[in-house]
């Protein structure tokens, strides 16, 4: 094989008879606008929390939380390791997890930062903003050769521009966990420019640098493994039309045997960390894992989980594939959970899912076609399909139907592929001749306007929805309403807002708070009623509203469910002895208002003795006292009461009490202090 390096002055004979202005060639203002839109477009997020699966890879990961001494054990396990800490629980989906580039540079930010959130959202940015950068740099060098330079930067441009406000990105950029994705893609794109670099020059040290770049993007996460025919089928397209076939591919496998070097390695050392994980599919009966099981009932009427049969599968698949094609022309109704059952079951008596298996199975037609006769087109429309197959759960199940997050590196594709469409659509004004004009570019600038304000309208409002958990699920999930993962999720924050300092003294807020928790935990138990986790946060809602019999029955159902379930133990045994402290002072109450007051007195004793902090009892004590004559008890007791109060608004009772006993010991100047204190 021989090649010669194209020279500047070969790539860009014949150029003088286009007339562009500066601002659309010259790469410093190209390049400065698509990086300042990347960063505005997300410059919200700077002040946002930690949210969603932030947890697994940084905020309760054991090993990043160690800082540089964590690396270690980073590069040693499973990529949920660190998070579960025991073994089992880190091989959760199917053939584990491997992909300890992005925590290694959580464990190296966490050295520097700490817990701090900004500064991973601003790396998270700026790693963004370079990826847009670096897309259009490589879709250049795609096209190196090409004499019609405003064919050349029009699709570069508009492909990293639609790239950079492609509102489906959100979930990537403004999610730290999301940095997985990006450098996936970072490092591919560069790993493809060293590529073609090196099948332009011949120069071996581009192709040292391809095969160490793509090792790396394996190790940011195995999605990376997909830009090996993207590679190869860009390489046929746009490079050596005219050579013999045999030839063309033999020079094509040669200059990806780097690529494939990085990928072998990368392989080798994923087997040995994860071991049989690696080299096996579990199939796991867990509906939040699989997201193709159903609820069969038994002949004794309980509820099991089956297998969808394949036609189910199938046609569940092609659903989701086409809700893809949606999300990447109508980014609408955007959300973080597709999980069971937001997809549910689909046949193939669905038109819905008909559609879908006839659009894809056209544009498979035409990819293949397209890539064999060299058209540009094709190009946009392979990567979509080859990245979105790794993706589609038909490979291999990824334990969701769907997740916007996957569609960040297919939407290069479909970014692409609409650039070329906006460039004929100009071609076609111009009666099919080369664009030689800027202003000939007039009807797809003027399309491409309306995509920038409604797509930077919608990435900017969608990353506010990120800012912490409990936004994220109050947002979204109305729109995942049969997820039962986005409910749960929605229950359990709800629960943990109501604990918070700002609502200690706002009781029938927080009592709200916890039943609308109960209710979405109930939706959440409807849709998937082997839900252990469900049951655990609804009983916690019950606890919290001293609804003990309730809570009791939930943690019962879990650790039916799973009797190891050790957070399930622990609440169960509070729920029993805050149940029987309640029946307690049900008895009290009671004994109480019938004039039983030595009984009364004992229940109340029994609770002071238990709980001695608690103000409430100590009220009960007091009272039963005065009603039994025992005034300088119940004095003691009040005061203590009043002492140990947090609740300003039971205060008033406390002194009316006082204001009693003091009168009836003849007291009266501190029965007109207290007095005074229920006038305030």
């Amino acid at each position: 094989m021989s090649k010669k390096k194209q020279s500047k002055k070969q790539i860009n004979k014949g150029t003088s008879k286009f007339n562009f202005p500066s601002y659309f060639t010259d790469h410093g203002l190209l390049y400065g606008k698509l990086f300042l839109v990347s960063i505005l477009l997300y410059v919200f997020t700077i002040g946002h929390d930690f949210t969603q699966d932030d947890a697994i890879v940084l905020e309760a990961n054991s090993f990043t939380k160690q800082g540089v001494k964590g690396v270690e054990g980073l590069l040693k396990y499973d990529t949920f390791y660190g998070f579960f800490n025991q073994g089992g629980k880190d091989n959760l989906v199917a053939g584990g997890r491997y992909r300890p580039l992005t925590p290694v540079m959580f464990a190296f930010g966490y050295e520097l930062f700490g817990e701090n959130p900004m500064p991973y959202h601003i790396m998270n940015i700026l790693w963004y903003a370079l990826t847009v950068l670096l897309l259009f740099i490589v879709i250049k060098k795609i096209f190196e050769g090409n004499k019609n330079i405003g064919y050349v930067y029009f699709v570069a441009f508009v492909t990293a521009m639609l790239f950079a406000i492609h509102p489906v990105h959100t979930e990537v950029v403004a999610n730290i966990k999301g940095r997985d994705e990006i450098m996936t893609l970072f490092l591919s794109l560069a790993a493809a420019y060293y590529v073609f670099k090196g099948y332009d020059t011949n120069n071996k040290i581009n192709w040292l640098f391809s095969g160490i770049l793509f090792f790396l993007a394996m190790m940011a996460k195995e999605m990376a493994v997909v830009f090996i025919p993207i590679i190869a089928v860009g390489l046929f397209i746009f490079r050596d039309e005219k050579m013999d076939f045999a030839k063309k591919m033999t020079n094509i496998i040669l200059h990806l045997v780097p690529v494939v070097i990085g990928f072998v390695v990368f392989m080798f050392i994923r087997n040995i960390v994860l071991g049989s994980a690696a080299d096996t599919q579990a199939v796991s009966m867990e509906l939040m894992n699989n997201p193709f099981l159903k609820y069969v009932t038994q002949s004794d009427g309980s509820l099991v989980l089956t297998h969808y049969t394949s036609s189910e599968k199938f046609a569940t698949i092609f659903y989701g594939l086409g809700k893809y094609l949606q999300l990447s022309f109508i980014p609408y109704q955007l959300t973080h959970d597709y999980y069971p059952v937001a997809i549910s079951l689909k046949t193939f008596s669905d038109p819905m899912v008909m559609l879908s298996v006839l659009i894809h199975l056209a544009l498979v037609v035409y990819a293949i076609w397209g890539v064999l006769k060299n058209k540009h087109l094709a190009f946009g429309v392979a990567v979509y399909l080859v990245s979105i197959f790794l993706i589609s759960n038909i490979p291999v199940v990824i334990g969701v139907n769907i997740a916007e997050r996957f569609l960040f590196m297919p939407s290069v594709g479909i970014c692409f592929a609409v650039a070329i469409l906006l460039y004929q659509l100009s071609q076609y004004f111009n009666k099919g001749k080369i664009i030689t004009e800027y202003a000939q570019f007039k009807p797809a600038f003027m399309i491409l306007a309306v995509l920038f304000l409604a797509g930077s309208y919608k990435t900017i409002t969608r990353s506010f929805d990120w800012k912490d958990n409990y936004t994220l699920f109050e947002r979204d999930w109305s729109k995942s309403r049969g997820s039962a993962k986005v409910l749960n999720s929605r229950g359990g924050s709800l629960i943990d807002k109501a604990l918070e300092e700002e609502f200690a003294n706002q009781p029938t807020v927080k009592e709200q708070m916890f039943r609308e928790a109960a209710e979405r935990l109930t939706e959440a138990i409807q849709i998937h009623p082997l839900f252990k986790g469900a049951y655990l946060l609804r009983g916690n809602a019950y606890l919290y509203l001293a609804e003990y019999d309730k809570a009791i029955t939930d943690y019962t159902e879990a650790l039916r469910l799973d009797p190891n379930f050790v957070d399930a133990q622990n609440n169960l045994k509070q729920a029993q002895e805050l149940g029987g402290t309640a029946s307690l002072e049900k008895k009290g109450i009671e004994a109480g208002s019938t004039g039983n007051f030595n009984a009364a007195l004992g229940y109340f004793q029994q609770l002071v003795n238990q709980y001695p902090n608690e103000p409430k009892y100590r009220f009960f004590l007091g009272s039963t006292f005065a009603n039994l004559g025992d005034h300088q008890s119940a004095i003691r007791e009040l005061k203590k009461s009043e002492e140990l109060n947090k609740d300003p608004n039971n205060l008033n009772r406390i002194y009316s009490s006082l204001v009693i006993s003091y009168q009836a010991i003849g007291d009266t100047a501190n029965a007109t202090i207290y007095q005074a204190k229920i006038q305030q």
